[in-house]
């Protein structure tokens, strides 16, 4: 973030903010070179919550409830999965630039995609429910960090499936995240 704001502020005193001044506006090189400092830009942050459950028939891990079976269950476990969503900028090229007219730049994006994926792998004991009698172990540690991984890997599979259902957010959320670092430096983004 600090970076970016280096970058930012020293585009707007090194670039003029209009031709008014008969100076020249930037080159779209130069406005590729500050975007691509930033590197990726994260626009985009879902949280999702799986329910891994731990059969003690099968001792395996199974996070589709169609699969349950009443008695056999020893643990519901919770796994709040974050994925944060955004483009890459060094995926850009000159070419995606356009300028129109004194102080419009015509932007083609990259596609959005997964910036970065993560779980907490640490245990809350007060969210597991256990749902075992006496005469079962407790599941333990590495059954639980078991789950987690596969919830996490079921959720980061469908990452498709989400980049659909979030295509507006995402969409609008890069747009306003250009549209604030351009304006510091007089140019005004139509994106395409």
């Amino acid at each position: 973030m600090l970076a970016m704001a280096c970058a930012v502020l020293l585009a707007a005193v090194l670039w003029p903010m209009k031709q008014s001044d008969g100076k020249k506006l930037p080159q779209k090189s130069e406005i590729l070179s500050v975007l691509q400092e930033q590197s990726q830009i994260a626009t985009t942050e879902v949280t999702i919550r799986k329910m891994g459950v731990y059969d003690s028939e099968t001792q395996i891990a199974s996070l589709n409830p169609s699969k349950w079976k009443l008695g056999k269950r020893l643990a519901v476990i919770p796994v709040d999965v974050t994925i944060r969503y955004g483009i890459d900028l060094t995926e850009m090229k000159e070419s995606d630039l356009q300028f129109v007219g004194e102080d419009t730049v015509r932007i083609r994006l990259p596609k959005p995609k997964i910036i970065d994926k993560s779980y907490n792998p640490v245990t809350n004991a007060d969210e597991i429910v256990t749902l075992s009698t006496g005469l079962r172990d407790k599941v333990g540690e590495t059954t639980i960090q078991q789950i987690k991984a596969m919830a996490f890997e079921e959720v980061i599979n469908q990452d498709e499936q989400l980049r659909r259902q979030l295509a507006d957010e995402l969409t609008h959320n890069t747009e306003a995240v250009f549209t604030s670092l351009l304006s510091t430096i007089g140019l005004h983004p139509v994106f395409i």
